[in-house]
Order: C-alpha cells, then structure tokens, then sequence
C-alpha cells in the first residue's frame, strides 16, 4: 500500500487474496491498537479475477477513496475482516521522525514492521525457465553510519561461492521503507552469460544466500536451502499453517506487470534474513 510520511497514513487500493470466500459477505479493512481500539477503517467489495478463481482482489467500496490516516505514533496492527472473521493481520508501528536538515524543516512518520526482515524470489508458475525476479525492502535506516547514496547490488551464493548478481545497482535514498520489485539475476556462464531461473537454483544442493551489498559491503543477507531439487520457502506459506491469520500465501497473481498482455500467476519463495 502507499504510504504517505508526512501525515503517517495509508491508501488502500487493491489487497490481493487468496481463497476468496464464495459469498459477498461485508468485508473491512482496519488499523487498530493492539488492544483492539479502532483507529481507522475502509469497507471493501471482493473483485473476482475471472481466470484465477483462486484469488481475488479487495478494493475501496464505490464511493470510498480508500485513504486510512493514522497519524499517530505507537504500536497498531493493520487487518482485513469479512463479517466477524479476521482472515490476516500484520503488527507495524510508527515513530516520528524530525528532520535534521535546516533547509528542510519538518516532521514525518516511518514504519517498522516485519517486512523488515523478509524478502521473495518469484518466478512464473510452472515455467522453470522464467527468470527468477527477487523483491526485498530497503530503508537508509539500515545502512552503515555515514553512508549516503550508495550503490546496492543483490548477489547470489550457493554454499559460499557467487552464482548470479543484479546487473544495476539501485540507490537508497529515503529514511521510510522502500519495496525494491521484480529485480532479475544474472549468471557469468559459458559460453554466454544468462539470467537466473528456478530451474538453475534446483540444479543445486546446500545454501542459498541472497544478500544485499551497499556499495561492495553486506548490509542484508537472507538464506535457504535447496536439496531434492525443491527450493526452501517459509514454513508459514505451507498450506494449512496456524494460526491462519499469519499465513503468507505462497503464490499471487500479478496484476501490476505491463510487460505481458495478460496476468500471471506467480510462485513466491519468501525468506527471512539471516541474523
């Protein structure tokens, strides 16, 4: 969702879901405290995607532009109900942050939340060839002391050695969390270079660590495992996981790339980064 820092609030557009309910039962998206005081609130319509009956999107009832303002500091927890039912929650907080900058005098807000600590490989489902695209999060917050506008790199080791690595760098340059999509990894190989699919990760055995380099320095390093030729992902995007309301669905459809004529179902392996 959108974030906006200098009011500390949200705008709900479209939350994807998956196993939608039959029915049309009164659905709401909300942020509350974690004593369950309401904060804020937006009634959703479900909007079935036609060739994915198995996912669906949450958008603003007609009417409701969808904005969800906080402004506040603290601890909340954001969720989506239908009827009485929670089906998701995510805790986040908000701090305030003065900036420190003369010419550039004022407050704003910044999150903290679990996505710090997560990131996903996704690549089209049931197209081993399909580049493997990673997608992380990435705030200045975590950078080194001193270091301002530097160049980040993403690099791809099986069991210590260096398999693939972004082409470009991205440059960091906000104090909020910045969700950085769809980044596609290249191999040096013989007799030409290629990008790195699903089916060259399975190929492998041992660890696989993606980790991000600020300027040449690891400042993020996420691992798993691949043995049987299965790439590992969280235990929470296993089918059936409890509690339900911290599930992470283990595939989306992908709604958002032009690149194609049509939406995609996607397999995403998430990770969570290496202490």
């Amino acid at each position: 969702m959108r974030f906006y820092e200098a009011t500390g609030g949200f705008l709900v557009e479209g939350l994807e879901v998956v196993f939608p309910p039959a029915g049309e039962e009164p659905a709401e998206f909300m942020i509350t405290r974690p004593s369950g005081e309401v904060v804020a609130s937006v009634p959703l319509r479900l909007e079935r995607l036609e060739k994915f009956p198995a996912f669906a999107v949450f958008r603003p009832v007609p009417g409701n532009p969808g904005n969800v303002k906080v402004a506040q500091t603290g601890d909340f927890v954001m969720a989506v109900k239908i009827g009485n039912d929670t089906i998701t929650k995510v805790p986040f907080s908000l701090k305030e942050e003065v900036s420190g900058d003369p010419f550039k005098p004022g407050k704003s807000y910044v999150r903290e939340g679990p996505w710090r600590d997560l990131a996903f490989v996704a690549t089209i489902t049931d197209d081993p060839e399909a580049h493997l695209q990673f997608n992380w999060w990435l705030s200045t917050r975590e950078l080194p002391a001193g270091m301002t506008r530097p160049k980040v790199t993403v690099h791809v080791t099986n069991n210590g050695k260096e398999i693939a690595a972004s082409r470009g760098p991205v440059v960091p340059d906000t104090l909020d969390w910045y969700f950085y999509e769809r980044h596609e990894l290249y191999m040096p190989t013989l007799p030409k270079n290629k990008w790195l699919t699903l089916a060259d990760l399975t190929k492998l055995n041992g660890e696989i660590a993606f980790v991000i380099k600020a300027n040449g320095q690891p400042v993020k390093t996420y691992k798993t495992q691949v043995s049987g030729g299965q790439l590992r992902g969280l235990e929470q995007s296993r089918l059936g996981y409890e509690p339900r309301t911290s599930f992470i669905s283990p595939r989306y459809v992908d709604t958002t790339d032009r690149s194609r004529s049509d939406f995609t179902m996607r397999d995403m392996f998430w990770l969570k980064r290496t202490p």
